[in-house]
């Protein structure tokens, strides 16, 4: 990617909030703390959904058959690194097209912490979440699932834990790791 394009993202994503408050509500006025309130939420909405974005396309790359090895030198990171970062295992080769997927739909905050136990429990490991859905793969071991609430998960402290992270939606943040 050439300097140019990549300032062009960079740009864009950054005015994002700001321009959909202006679509929406008019312009920025920052006249009270509620305004400077709203664009921290819209800015945090944007970074989550980039997060998600991001995450959903190297999986599309490793179907495509992506290595780790390709994927970490595109960000900048090690082969271990993008694997612990997007959910990868040591052993994991390019996806295959046999991978069972499997979708849960009705998940509300009051239910989905039941169906992320009963998935993991049928060896069903946790790979997406969304509106009122929860996207498992079906592996030959049974797992571990965390929702955690909050501005930001401390993902270190988690992955300190044995934790992997999913993904965030909401103010839910998502976690894995093989059930011991």
């Amino acid at each position: 990617m050439n300097i140019h394009y990549e300032a062009k993202i960079r740009e864009r994503a950054a005015h994002l909030a700001l321009t959909v408050h202006e679509e929406v509500e008019g312009p920025f006025e920052g006249r009270s703390l509620d305004d400077y309130a709203a664009m921290i939420v819209a800015a945090h909405i944007a970074a989550d959904e980039s997060r998600l974005s991001l995450h959903r396309w190297v999986d599309a790359g490793r179907r495509a058959g992506m290595s780790w090895t390709d994927i970490g030198a595109l960000i900048g990171v090690s082969k271990q690194g993008a694997q612990q970062r997007f959910g990868g295992s040591a052993d994991d080769g390019p996806a295959s097209g046999s991978d069972q997927i499997s979708v849960r739909l009705g998940a509300t905050a009051f239910n989905e912490v039941g169906m992320l136990r009963e998935e993991g429990l049928k060896g069903r490991e946790l790979i997406g979440t969304g509106a009122l859905a929860l996207t498992f793969r079906q592996t030959d071991r049974m797992w571990e699932h965390c929702r955690t609430t909050g501005i930001g998960p401390d993902v270190a402290a988690m992955m300190e834990g044995g934790w992997t992270y999913v993904s965030s939606w909401f103010v839910f943040h998502y976690f894995k790791r093989p059930a011991a």
